[in-house]
């Protein structure tokens, strides 16, 4: 009886912790470049069941769909669209994102909105010309020349990405990363985030009604132990 009686507490903490998820997820409808937190509910087996007292555990994923493009009209904003990060340098290391939302610091490098550089194939991105053109395979272009290439990256196995904030990810397997073989990228525009308003909303009132429902389950258990120990306690 003892896991059955802990199912609908545990039911109860799982739409909390899904609440908390959806709400983070429609808190960065605008965030270009975000990438959504899906929860995952995994049953364990009947042995470990017993031992954790009928607990689920919990964890959530990160959905890599592909986010809307809209164009912005800066010559810095760059968009990729299919598999691909850029790539950029942090005092912890290379970190990746889908966030293209770059600009110039007084060295003329390349940065993304933290003040870390973008990192091309030569290294740091300097842009010292009057005109870039950035080619849709990455290419960077100065004043007609070849300057540098984005080095886009893209893993085999994309659970092993962490987000890290600031819409920045970590690889668990950093020497696991590839060169994407096919770059999309678009000058001029920003991938938007790939949470759907309307969808995330639903699932939010769903998550509400859900734990509602757990609570009254719980109320109705100990309204039910009550009666019994009272019983008890008379004969």
């Amino acid at each position: 009886m003892r896991p059955s009686i802990n199912l609908s507490p545990s039911g109860a903490l799982r739409q909390e912790r899904r609440f908390q998820l959806i709400s983070q997820n429609l808190s960065n409808v605008q965030t270009a470049g975000y990438k959504k937190d899906v929860p995952v509910f995994s049953t364990l087996f009947s042995q470990a069941l017993e031992h954790s007292g009928g607990e689920k555990q919990e964890i959530s994923v990160v959905s890599f769909q592909q986010g809307n493009i809209e164009k912005t009209g800066n010559g810095l904003d760059l968009a990729i669209e299919g598999e691909g990060f850029f790539k950029v340098m942090t005092p912890n290391g290379i970190r990746y994102t889908r966030a293209g939302h770059f600009k110039l610091d007084r060295e003329q490098r390349l940065i993304q909105a933290d003040g870390f550089p973008v990192l091309g194939q030569r290294g740091e991105i300097r842009l010292s010309g009057k005109e870039m053109v950035v080619e849709k395979d990455g290419k960077i272009k100065l004043d007609g020349g070849e300057a540098d290439r984005i080095a886009l990256v893209t893993f085999a196995d994309l659970t092993r990405l962490r987000k890290e904030g600031n819409g920045l990810f970590v690889s668990e397997i950093p020497e696991r990363e590839k060169e994407v073989e096919t770059p999309s990228i678009f000058q001029g525009y920003l991938e938007q985030s790939n949470v759907n308003s309307i969808e995330e909303m639903v699932k939010l009132i769903d998550a509400l009604r859900t734990y509602e429902s757990c609570l009254k389950v719980i109320q109705s258990r100990d309204e039910l132990n009550g009666k019994v120990v009272n019983d008890l306690g008379r004969v």
